[in-house]
Formats: structure tokens, sequence, C-alpha cells
């Protein structure tokens, strides 16, 4: 199963969705998104940590987050009275749906990694990170409306084909919404982690993500990663145990595995050629842990 992503003339898109292709299995996204909960209830595990989505919530997503969604059948939302899945987005007709009523649909803003990267480009990297461990927010009627608001200007451009300024505006929003966000975060410390200890297990977890991300095609090793972390190995393991209540490895291999599996289905290369893109000592051993890992060979996944 591929995951969807922005066609190569695509640089954002705006569109509602049940997001059907997170819920059979991890992905590895290849696009960063805002997303919205405009009907139902699902629980979305980003990077091995869960958050909980219901009508109105808002949380933001990065190039090469691992997600996997499932949907909760009760739609009982905390912002409705009788449970009902009404959203203002149905009313209007932006979201409407053929499924059935108890089913999710969010209304997703999803963006080309170069419009991060220059959104980010002025950020401070505190402000990057804060964004990556608080993620979402569910009861805060400010950020709903924030983006309500950002997706209906965006909406008005993105229903006009002919307008050739999609990018830039997508780029200015996603500024303001960084920036604000991070501001709104400062602003409102009871709606950050209150245990420092906590705190600093995820930045330290987060860290970790974000160089596996980096360079998951250089080292499987996790005291390469502890080293570049500039901790031990078994430091990192706890950490990672109490996060995920995986090992580092096994977070590494089902990440290494994500992205093998997205190479063999997208791309034309050789086993040979992608062997040696992922540091593997020779083609015999890439087979070996690949079929380990999936019970698959890598030409079985590819036809």
């Amino acid at each position: 199963m591929e995951l969807s992503e922005l066609s190569s003339q695509q640089e954002a898109s705006l569109s509602c969705s049940g997001l059907e292709e997170w819920q059979e299995g991890p992905q590895v996204l290849t696009y960063g998104a805002i997303l919205i909960c405009r009907k139902g209830k699902a629980m979305l595990n980003v990077n091995y940590k869960d958050w909980e989505l219901y009508e109105g919530a808002v949380i933001t997503l990065f190039p090469n987050d691992v997600v996997e969604l499932k949907v909760d059948g009760d739609c009982k939302s905390p912002q409705t009275e009788n449970g009902d899945c009404k959203s203002p987005e149905t009313e209007n007709g932006d979201c409407k749906s053929p499924q059935t009523a108890n089913s999710f649909q969010a209304e997703i803003l999803k963006y080309n990694p170069s419009l991060l990267r220059e959104a980010s480009l002025q950020l401070e990297q505190t402000v990057y990170s804060s964004l990556r461990e608080d993620r979402c927010r569910q009861d805060t009627p400010v950020v709903t409306n924030i983006i309500n608001g950002m997706f209906g200007l965006l909406k008005v451009y993105f229903d006009q084909s002919e307008c050739t300024c999609i990018s830039q505006l997508v780029l200015c929003q996603l500024k303001a919404f960084f920036i604000g966000f991070h501001e709104y975060l400062q602003r409102n410390p009871q709606y950050r982690p209150d245990e420092v200890k906590l705190y600093r297990v995820r930045e330290l977890f987060n860290r970790f993500m974000m160089l596996l991300e980096k360079d998951y095609k250089i080292s499987r090793d996790v005291n390469y990663y502890a080293e570049q972390m500039n901790i031990s190995s078994k430091y990192l393991t706890n950490i990672v145990n109490q996060v995920t209540g995986h090992t580092p490895k096994t977070i590494i291999d089902q990440y290494v595995i994500l992205q093998l599996k997205m190479h063999l289905k997208r791309t034309t290369q050789s086993i040979k050629e992608m062997a040696w893109e992922f540091h593997f000592a020779d083609v015999s051993f890439f087979c070996r842990y690949f079929k380990k890992h999936t019970d698959l060979t890598p030409q079985q996944i590819r036809s």
C-alpha cells in the first residue's frame, strides 16, 4: 500500500479525507501537514506517541513523521452535547461525505517539504522543537478558530484553478501559524507538559527521531545514534523504552523497513543499488535483513 503524497506538480493541497491510508499500518509521511478533525473520533499515533482527535482538534505533522490512525466507532466529542458529529464545515458543503455518520473526517492542508524549509528559515530551533513536542491542541477554541480562518482563506484560492500564487499564500500562512502557535504556547504554559522530567525525556526522544530521519540510510546501529546525541547507548535505550515500550534497535529497524518499502514501490532502483544506498554490506545481507523483518523478499514487495 502506497502512502498518499503530493504529486510532483503540487506544492500544496487542501482537502477533506477519512485518511484511510493511515489506517493500514504505520506510514512515513513525505509531506508536512496541518490537520483539523471535522467529524468523528480517532487516535493518531505520531512517532510512537498517541494523540486523541475529535471535532475541532488540530495537529501539525512534519515530513518523515511516522503516523498510524485508529478510528473510534463512537463519534461522541467533548465539544458536542449529544454526541452528533456536527461540523460547521459540513453544513456549508466543504467537507460533505457519503460515508456514515460515525465515520472519521478531517480537513488537511498538505505541503511540500521545501515550503516547510522556507517557512522555518527565520524560526529559532526552539520554536521548531516545541512545535514537534506540543503538536496537538484539543480543547483550545483559539487554535481551532485560527485554522478555520486559515483554511477558509486558502480554500478561496485553491478553488480558483487559474490561481498561480498558491505556494506563496501557503508559505505566508505557515509562517504566521508557526510563529503564532509557538507564541500561544509560551503565553499559555498550562497547555504545555507539566512534568519537567517527562518533557526532557520527550525532548531527547524527539532528537533521536530527528536524527533517525536524517541518518537512517547511514546507520542502523544504536551506538551511532547515542554517540551523535552525546549520551550512552544505555541511556538512549532507557529513553526510547519509556516513550515507546520498545528498544532503540526496534524503532530503527521499523523506520528503515518503512523507508525501504516506499523505495521499492516508488523507484525503479535495482536491489543492488538500493543495498548500496542504504549502506548494506552486500545484496545478500540486504535481502536477509528485509525478509527477517517482513517475512517477504524485496522482489515480492515490488511485485
